[in-house]
């Protein structure tokens, strides 16, 4: 297991508080690196095959963009990464703990991920979009309702998230497997901008270090 993360990482630690007034703490991980650097095409498209959700979302595959047709001309992409670890749900049997993990650690993401919309970069997250109870295509419709709510995943896009979390943080994903759980669960997304930087090792980019 890989314990050094990648040079110009710069790592946080936010809390969240929910409905309830549970408090988590959640590591956050940020990097920029050049948009040549990710690996995407086809072949990894192909692995939503095998999702529930394929076919029955304007945001997934075989609807979604390919990464080139969606991010234009952008230069530089900023990863983000939370980190949620998966004791805080060791209350639930086995086969609920990951999903309601990832559930909130997506949320968490969608949140930091609108942010940047709003500042008119382009936007990438993990899993396939929630905006709509159940999506226009389900209904036989290829128009997306909320348009300006849709988030593309990474890996609808046709980008290898695996390779993508080594090679900006140089962190492998965990899987929890045979009984046992992976101690972190990730929810990866990136920012898409035409060359500029988006943060710097000495700004971080949340100030209230809140989510």
């Amino acid at each position: 297991m890989k314990t050094q993360l990648a040079e110009g990482t710069i790592v946080d630690v936010v809390e969240h508080v929910d409905e309830k007034g549970a408090v988590y703490y959640v590591e956050k991980l940020q990097r920029d690196f050049p948009v040549a650097e990710i690996v995407h095409g086809p072949a990894f498209k192909g692995c939503c095959t095998g999702c529930d959700v394929f076919g029955k979302n304007l945001s997934c595959p075989p609807a979604s963009p390919t990464l080139s047709a969606y991010i234009g001309g952008a230069k530089t992409a900023r990863g983000i990464c939370l980190r949620l670890p998966q004791e805080y749900f060791g209350h639930l049997p086995f086969e609920e703990r990951h999903d309601a993990c990832f559930a909130m650690a997506r949320d968490l993401l969608v949140k930091e991920l609108l942010k940047h919309r709003k500042q008119g970069h382009t936007i990438a997250g993990s899993g396939p979009c929630l905006a709509c109870e159940t999506c226009a295509i389900e209904e036989g419709s290829k128009e997306c309702r909320q348009p300006d709510r849709v988030i593309y995943s990474l890996e609808s896009l046709g980008v290898n998230v695996v390779g993508l979390m080594t090679k900006c943080f140089n962190i492998d994903l965990e899987w929890s497997s045979d009984g046992e759980y992976a101690d972190f669960v990730s929810a990866v997304g990136a920012v898409f901008v035409g060359g500029e930087s988006l943060c710097s090792a000495d700004r971080p980019m949340d100030e209230e270090g809140i989510i």
